[in-house]
């Protein structure tokens, strides 16, 4: 569990116009439409495929200058 509340400390940094929650194992992220998956992976792939652009800017901020 503690590495459920990192990860979503860092979702909700790398995505601030998306409101992440993590409850009952369910993620969550509403935005533009809302999305849900009981794994982390899920909720990225579902982020990807419906706000790219927000995850190219959050893949920029993760590499290295």
């Amino acid at each position: 569990m503690p590495d459920d509340r990192v990860a979503l400390l860092l979702l909700r940094q790398l995505f601030p116009h998306w409101s992440i929650t993590l409850d009952g194992g369910v993620w969550r992220a509403t935005g533009r439409v809302l999305i849900s998956s009981s794994h982390l992976e899920g909720l990225l792939d579902l982020l990807q495929v419906v706000d790219p652009a927000a995850v190219g800017r959050a893949a920029g901020l993760l590499e290295e200058p």
